[in-house]
């Protein structure tokens, strides 16, 4: 059974045992992912077991050594990974060796980049009953609108249609970036700001963080404390957004650093190709500083919480200098 990633919650099926998430929409997956992981939780599977796509043969052997729970009874997800290439011919091979009808202790959940899955596959079309194939591949223009649209849910319906249709002709195509969007928005809502101005803090509230993200990549010391001046009068309560970008800023520069490859690292986060080369020079000049840089955001996020009696602003502008002059 196929099921659009867009209406997925409404239509999965509570006998499947085996759960297919294909495509190279990482959004989408990871949000079916988490709502899948939740839901069996909630039935009490409580371990989890992780495979390779080329790691067939352990496959095998965990699901034959747990089918009925095993000692204990433990109910158990098994994952399996394929990150690369055709849909190994091991792991089809591996599938149409499985039973899913005898399984009632076992989960299976596979995430696969394959943008296409022949419904006609030997192993699919055998246990067609037990399976669930979810589809995440890239959203079509008015599928994109309703994406963007359900997720602004917490805005009244007016805002709602005007946001959605100002972050889709901003980042058309783009859900990494309009998810980083629709969490700044819930920042800026939580803070109980004006709605009758909500238009006007996309563009001030969101786009002048933003520029002040690529200040500090280019260590632009005095157009950045301007820029969060600016913010600060314009905006006393968007501070939570201002750390929200700095923790961004650095967090992703030192995943990507800690990463094998930094640059694939930010091309999966789907940054714009002219961005990733800022990224990869700010993270040459502060490799050594990244770690302290982020402990300094730790103490400033207690300072913003009221933990610590400091002033947040001028904390963050202190960090900012710090940032500059490293």
């Amino acid at each position: 059974m196929k099921i659009s990633s867009l209406n997925f919650k409404n239509n999965l099926r509570e006998n499947a045992v085996l759960s297919l998430i294909h495509g190279k929409e990482m959004i989408l997956k990871n949000e079916v992912k988490d709502f899948l992981t939740k839901d069996f939780a909630g039935q009490g599977y409580d371990e989890t077991i992780i495979f390779e796509a080329n790691e067939s043969d352990g496959l095998l052997s965990a699901i034959q050594n747990n089918l009925g729970g095993g000692l204990f009874g433990s109910q158990i997800i098994i994952k399996v990974v394929h990150n690369e290439g055709r849909f190994p011919k091991a792991l089809s091979e591996t599938l149409e060796k499985i039973d899913l009808n005898n399984m009632n202790n076992i989960k299976i959940v596979i995430d696969s980049v394959s943008e296409s899955i022949s419904p006609n596959t030997k192993w699919i079309k055998d246990n067609k009953e037990f399976i669930q194939i979810i589809e995440c591949t890239k959203l079509k223009p008015l599928d994109e609108k309703k994406w963007l649209r359900d997720k602004l849910s917490f805005l009244d319906k007016k805002d709602a249609d005007k946001v959605t249709k100002h972050l889709f002709e901003l980042n058309s195509s783009n859900l990494v970036a309009h998810r980083n969007d629709i969490e700044t928005l819930k920042i800026l809502h939580s803070a109980e700001k004006d709605s009758v101005s909500l238009e006007n803090s996309i563009s001030s509230s969101i786009h002048a963080p933003y520029e002040l993200e690529d200040c500090l990549l280019n260590l632009n010391e005095k157009r950045s404390i301007k820029i969060l001046r600016q913010i600060q009068q314009n905006d006393p309560n968007s501070l939570a957004l201002v750390i929200w970008v700095l923790d961004k800023l650095i967090s992703t520069s030192l995943m990507a650093k800690k990463s094998t490859s930094p640059k694939r690292y930010l091309e999966n986060t789907k940054m714009w190709g002219s961005k990733i080369s800022l990224y990869l020079s700010f993270i040459k000049k502060m490799e050594s500083n990244l770690l302290n840089l982020s402990k300094d955001i730790f103490e400033i996020e207690k300072t913003f919480k009221g933990i610590k009696r400091l002033d947040a602003w001028k904390e963050v502008e202190r960090l900012i200098i710090r940032i500059c002059t490293s």
